[in-house]
């Protein structure tokens, strides 16, 4: 088994030249204490969730190896990965990428994992809601998709399988990602959670489950040294993640979203050769949110303002996308979706 004490750790200055980082062998060894300090907690059992981005990746990768050089301490470990249906295209082929050299690695087969994939309900799913039912795209005042598409789906799976005092959730959280998730993170250890000394800990006192930060006070550089220049010697896939990434400050999403002004993530995805047949999808992100937004196009309400999107325009969306499936050849939209859809459609109008 290869050891960080026994191998040079790089710190990746660009795709030729590499520089010793020593403190990476510092950083991995405080993560593993934080598991030491949950399993003499009692807390065995590990729930992962994981998007297929470069924090959850990494607290996966570092769970592994921790469990590899600790057999049978942790009994168990579920990876959930909520597939909104709508992610950019290069980060979902990662993810699955990832999850299936879990599953097939000689190097893990002794370890208990559990691997789910899960999805939004049909009727709470980003096209049934927006074509279906005359939603809005999602905006900052009206950010109706995350709970729906990615959150609840997410918390249905964790607690088929979550024991209470046994199960700890591990986040890919981080010091320094935003101010307000930097508030949240204090706020959580002012309530009584243990931090300090590279540990960031808290129990639910209602699911009566524990959760942990494992990597809370990584810096963004040592994330990527240790997926590029380390995890790679392990075996693990996760090089290509910077050319996913194509920008080490890149915040990915949706590709539909619209909660954001700009689309960073998908603009930087088609610029890439294999992804530059995505141009379409990043043009009909933005006419989706162009072609909502007039009062023409939506339903008023007695006081005047707006309500859904008329059924009339809703129809003529999804002629356009489904004519930009056929053009890319990418699945954005599922017969069955289409189906309910039209089931909603026919309700409505004999509503009316």
């Amino acid at each position: 088994m290869l050891d960080l004490a026994q191998h040079t750790i790089y710190r990746v200055q660009s795709d030729e030249d590499y520089s010793l980082n020593p403190s990476l062998f510092d950083r991995t060894n405080e993560t593993f204490s934080a598991f030491d300090y949950i399993l003499k907690q009692g807390y065995d059992k590990w729930l992962i969730t994981f998007s297929g981005g470069k924090d959850s990746t990494l607290t996966l990768v570092l769970a592994l190896e921790y469990i590899l050089k600790n057999p049978g301490k942790v009994k168990r470990i579920d990876i959930v990965y909520s597939d909104t249906l709508l992610e950019i295209p290069s980060i979902h082929e990662f993810a699955n990428k990832f999850l299936c050299y879990i599953k097939i690695s000689e190097r893990l087969n002794h370890i208990p994992i559990n691997i789910h994939i899960v999805y939004p309900e049909l009727e709470e799913r980003f096209w049934v809601k927006v074509l279906g039912k005359g939603y809005p795209p999602p905006h900052q005042k009206f950010r109706w998709c995350t709970k729906r598409l990615k959150i609840d789906p997410c918390e249905k799976a964790m607690n088929e399988f979550m024991i209470p005092n046994e199960t700890a959730v591990l986040t890919g959280v981080r010091f320094g990602e935003s101010n307000s998730r930097d508030q949240r993170l204090n706020a959580s250890c002012s309530r009584g959670g243990e931090c300090g000394q590279g540990l960031w800990f808290e129990k639910s006192k209602s699911l009566k489950v524990g959760y942990l930060a494992p990597i809370i006070n990584w810096p963004v550089c040592e994330v990527w040294d240790y997926l590029i220049g380390f995890a790679p010697l392990l075996g693990y896939p996760t090089g290509s993640l910077k050319k996913v990434y194509n920008g080490h400050d890149t915040r990915f999403g949706c590709w539909t979203c619209t909660v954001v002004k700009q689309d960073k993530a998908m603009a930087r995805t088609i610029k890439q050769k294999e992804w530059t047949h995505l141009q379409p999808l990043y043009d009909f992100r933005n006419h989706l949110w162009e072609s909502t937004r007039p009062r023409e196009t939506r339903v008023l309400r007695k006081d005047g303002t707006v309500s859904k999107i008329k059924i009339e325009f809703r129809k003529k969306i999804l002629k356009e996308l489904l004519s930009i499936q056929d053009i890319t050849g990418s699945q954005l939209i599922s017969i069955e979706e289409i189906k309910f859809i039209k089931h909603l459609w026919n309700i409505e109008k004999s509503n009316s």
